[in-house]
C-alpha cells in the first residue's frame, strides 16, 4: 500500500512539473469542420509538424482586427489515414511559443480555442514570458467606401493597397462583367486575390528539393481562361532566391523529339499574382497565374521550371491533362 501511495505522489508531482513547463494541450482536428485557436496578440509564425493530412490557415491580410491572432487548423477531407497526429508551433509577436499536439478526430469536442498567454512554453529571446497585446488596427467607418459593396465603376478607381483592406466576401462584388470588360488586369488581380490562400482543390500534388516544396494547389476556369494556383514553400533555414519561373507545353511523339513551347506573355500568359521573387527560409509563397484556355492531349502537359538564382535547388513540375483538361469552374 506504501508503494501504491508513493508511485500516485510521484505521478502528480510529475503531472504537475510539466504543467508547469508548458505542458502540450491535444487539439483535435477533423476533416468536417474547421478548428479556430485565438492568440492574446498576434501570430508571427507557425510550424506544423507535418503537413500529410493536416493543414494550417495562416492569418491573411485582410478581414477584421483580430484577423492576425486567428489560426484554422482543419484536415484534409480527401486524405484516407483514419488515425493521425503531429505537432503544431506558433510564435506570436513578443516572442512566445506556443506548442500542440494535432489529433485527427471525426468529431472534435472543441472547435475554438482560446490561447492564454500563460499557456506558452517559452519565449525564444530567452526573456519572461510576455504579452503585448493585439495590434491597433483603424477600421473603417460604416460609410466608408472601404468594406462595402462597390460599383464596378469605383472598383477601377482603388488602389490594391485599399483592395487588401475589403473583407474577402465583399471581394467577389467587385468582379463584375463590366469590371472584366473594361479593366481585365484588376479582374485577374481581385480574383487572384480571392482565391490565394483558398483550401487546396488537388490533394498532396508537389515536386521538392531537399526541403524546397511546390505545391499544385488548383486549376480553376472562368472566362475561357485557367487560373492556377500554386504554393512554393521553403522549410529550409537559407533564402530561396529565384531566378525564374516559367511555363512550357511539353510534347513528346514517337517521332518527333521532345518540344517545349514556352507560355509567356506574348503567347498566352495573361497575368501573374504574387509570383515570388525570394521565399525566406521557414515561409512560404502562394501565388497564381492566369492563362488563356488550353486543352491537352495525352502526349502533352504543362512544364512549370523554376530555377533558383545562385543555387542548385531548381524545380520542374509536370501537370497532365486529367487536372488541366478538367478545372473547376467559378
Amino acid at each position: 500500500m506504501g508503494k501504491k501511495l508513493l508511485l500516485f505522489l510521484f505521478f502528480l508531482l510529475m503531472n504537475h512539473g510539466l504543467s508547469a513547463q508548458g505542458i502540450r494541450d491535444t487539439i483535435e482536428v477533423s476533416r468536417k469542420f474547421k478548428t479556430i485557436l485565438i492568440f492574446p496578440e498576434d501570430i508571427a509564425e507557425s510550424i506544423i509538424g507535418s503537413d500529410i493530412g493536416f493543414a494550417v490557415d495562416f492569418p491573411k491580410e485582410i478581414g477584421s482586427r483580430f484577423n492576425p491572432r486567428i489560426l484554422k487548423v482543419y484536415y484534409d477531407d480527401l486524405a484516407t489515414e483514419k488515425e493521425n497526429y503531429t505537432n503544431l508551433t506558433v510564435i506570436t509577436r513578443s516572442g512566445n511559443l506556443f506548442d500542440f499536439i494535432l489529433k485527427l478526430d471525426a468529431r472534435p469536442k472543441k472547435l475554438t480555442w482560446t490561447i492564454g498567454p500563460e499557456m506558452a512554453v517559452t519565449n525564444i529571446d530567452d526573456r519572461a514570458i510576455s504579452y503585448q497585446g493585439p495590434k491597433s488596427i483603424q477600421v473603417p467607418e460604416p460609410n466608408s467606401s472601404i468594406g462595402s459593396p462597390l460599383k464596378s465603376e469605383e472598383s477601377r478607381s482603388l488602389t490594391m493597397q485599399e483592395i487588401e483592406k475589403i473583407p474577402k466576401d465583399s471581394v467577389l462584388k467587385l468582379t463584375t462583367p463590366d469590371l472584366y470588360t473594361h479593366d481585365p488586369n484588376k479582374y485577374y488581380r481581385l480574383r487572384s486575390y480571392y482565391m490565394q490562400f483558398d483550401k487546396a482543390l488537388i490533394p498532396r500534388y508537389f515536386e521538392r528539393k531537399g526541403d524546397v516544396f511546390l505545391w499544385l494547389k488548383g486549376v480553376y476556369y472562368n472566362n475561357d481562361e485557367l487560373y492556377i494556383q500554386f504554393r512554393l514553400e521553403n522549410k529550409e533555414g537559407v533564402d530561396l532566391d529565384i531566378n525564374f519561373i516559367k511555363f512550357f507545353i511539353k510534347s513528346s511523339y514517337r517521332n518527333a523529339s521532345e518540344q517545349k513551347i514556352p507560355i509567356d506573355k506574348n503567347n498566352g500568359l495573361l497575368f501573374e499574382y504574387k509570383a515570388p521573387k525570394i521565399v525566406k527560409g521557414g515561409t512560404e509563397n502562394h501565388f497564381v497565374i492566369v492563362l488563356r484556355k488550353f486543352s491537352l492531349d495525352n502526349k502533352k502537359e504543362l512544364l512549370v521550371e523554376l530555377d533558383e538564382e545562385g543555387g542548385n535547388r531548381n524545380l520542374s513540375m509536370s501537370i497532365g491533362r486529367d487536372i488541366i483538361n478538367n478545372p473547376k469552374r467559378f
